[in-house]
């Protein structure tokens, strides 16, 4: 088995047993939270008034749980970057790698400096600091890519296209339009001209001059002929006609 069926094996079965949201969303509260704490820790060391050698151990093993969760936390990321983007390489998503990077080698240092005991308050508070920092920066950038993502909400009718917008597409495409070719949005697609025409790309996407882009293939196993039509008659009426319409879904040709 592969990474990629690894990792759509490991997501159906959670699907199966109804867990159908990313998993790195719920696991990046925990390095977050423990390198918050330790930042507070840290700063308390450095009060003569407070018992600062407690507060400095306290801050270096909070600080080293954050290493230990960064691990799963990362790898849950690729794994729902695989799952629910494609594995495209939208900026954010290269912001965020290298941020998460940055993070591990402050961790790596902080932790190492904590466990050596004499390292002055001064030099360790900084790099607490920056930690706190990244984490800031990565926590906004992962609000973008979550939140100013979202698919627009449409009639009832749609809701099943929107659910296979907002878990494969809108990474790429939110609100219609395209990260990576901005130059090529949703509306005025050629390829939105009939259902048929629309399958036929999703199945083996491609730019204009017929060469490979960044959009990866939907295999059946990914998206069902049922989903690819469900998602046809959502961008077709909510995202690029986003106007109210009383139509049902259509069940033959356009």
């Amino acid at each position: 088995m592969n990474h990629s069926s690894f990792v759509n094996a490991f997501y159906d079965f959670l699907d199966r047993i109804g867990y159908m949201h990313p998993i790195h969303p719920a696991m990046v509260h925990m390095p977050i939270a423990f390198v918050v704490g330790g930042t507070v820790f840290i700063l308390l060391a450095g009060f003569e008034r407070f018992h600062r050698f407690r507060f400095r151990v306290s801050a270096h093993y909070v600080l080293t749980l954050a290493l230990l969760f960064w691990f799963p936390t990362v790898l849950f990321g690729i794994m729902d970057w695989q799952r629910y983007l494609g594995g495209a390489w939208l900026p954010i998503i290269k912001i965020k790698m290298v941020l998460a990077a940055v993070l591990l080698i402050l961790l790596v240092i902080g932790v190492a400096l904590g466990y050596r005991g004499t390292t002055s308050i001064r030099i360790l508070a900084p790099i607490y600091g920056l930690c706190f920092a990244t984490v800031l920066v990565l926590g906004y950038y992962g609000g973008q890519l979550v939140y100013a993502g979202l698919a627009p909400a449409g009639p009832a009718i749609y809701q099943a296209g929107e659910k296979v917008f907002d878990n494969n597409c809108t990474g790429c495409h939110a609100h219609g339009g395209n990260v990576i070719a901005p130059n090529l949005p949703l509306a005025g697609a050629p390829e939105l001209t009939d259902f048929e025409t629309f399958e036929r790309f999703v199945r083996s996407p491609h730019m204009p001059d017929g060469s490979a882009g960044a959009m990866p293939p939907f295999t059946t196993s990914k998206i069902s002929a049922k989903e690819a039509r469900a998602l046809y008659e959502y961008i077709k009426h909510v995202i690029v006609n986003p106007r109210p319409s009383k139509k049902t879904l259509h069940t033959g040709k356009d």
